[in-house]
């Protein structure tokens, strides 16, 4: 979940809010505006990514410093579906925010920056991870692997001339537990790379329990705004406590944020619509196997 978190709160949030498909080019007035943002935003973004971005993230996960050569330390500890689907989301949300800032701001149309900005990062929280002086986790080939079938898959529906209807989108399961997603990110004090049982918390194993109350899916829309796929999370014990053992689902909905937002167009349209590509909340029903 460390990496969950750390993408997610460093990337995630300028992704949804900066418009669908990196578009920067409108129509004004029978011309084509091509105008650049102003670069110190840009630079902003940019800066958050990979000098805040880590600084924070240290304060949660490398607290010990770093001692150990990432590339020998390779160890996989997370083998269920939903971790995987996280990192081939990443892959292709932070692939589209790259390539919608160099657009923006720098005036640069070019994909492959963008995705090689994307494999930077992702590739350098695998080998932070593995490089951790408490040899706490590992670098990930599977992680990894997933990171670049994200990007790759960002690149396919990028350069396709028709929307390519197939998402992978990331949304809340468990919603009575979403305070517990809230007070850990605060409590800097705390280890988070730990799954050993921590008293004070309700569920001691708070890596699992995060991935419990998150789901991922993976969706096709065959009539538009209608969807079906795969879903995936993590099961339960008894006492209502994420485990690590895979919890898979059908679902099926209706994108009502993205269908009324095309319906009547305002100037939040091209965030909604990149809300409803990347996150679930639309009025669905998920049959979870086993649960």
């Amino acid at each position: 979940m460390k990496k969950v978190i750390y993408i997610f709160l460093i990337t995630t949030l300028f992704a949804i809010i900066f418009g669908e498909n990196a578009k920067t080019t409108i129509l004004t007035s029978n011309r084509i505006d091509t105008t650049t943002g102003p670069k110190w935003v840009g630079w902003s973004i940019i800066g958050a990514e990979y000098v805040a971005g880590p600084i924070v993230a240290s304060q949660y996960w490398w607290k010990n410093g770093f001692g150990r050569n990432p590339f020998t330390n390779i160890n996989e500890q997370e083998h269920y579906a939903e971790d995987k689907m996280w990192h081939f989301w990443n892959g292709v949300n932070l692939s589209d925010l790259h390539y919608w800032t160099l657009k923006k701001y720098f005036g640069k149309d070019n994909p492959y920056l963008a995705m090689g900005m994307t494999f930077i990062t992702l590739t350098g929280v695998e080998c932070l991870d593995a490089s951790d002086k408490d040899a706490k986790w590992g670098f990930s080939l599977l992680d990894e692997t997933s990171n670049i079938l994200g990007i790759l898959y960002w690149y396919t529906k990028h350069k396709s001339p028709k929307d390519i209807p197939i998402d992978i989108r990331i949304g809340i399961r468990r919603w009575d537990k979403t305070y517990l997603l809230f007070e850990r990110a605060v409590k800097f004090d705390k280890n988070f790379d730990s799954d050993q049982p921590d008293q004070e918390e309700c569920c001691p194993m708070s890596h699992y329990d995060n991935y419990s109350i998150f789901k991922a899916e993976a969706i096709v829309r065959p009539y538009n705004y209608f969807y079906v796929g795969f879903a995936a999370s993590l099961k339960t014990d008894d006492d209502g406590c994420g485990k690590p053992e895979n919890l898979f689902g059908v679902t099926a909905g209706f994108d009502f944020i993205r269908y009324f937002a095309n319906k009547y167009p305002t100037k939040f349209t091209p965030f909604l619509n990149t809300f409803g590509k990347y996150c679930s909340a639309s009025l669905a029903y998920t049959y979870w196997f086993g649960k």
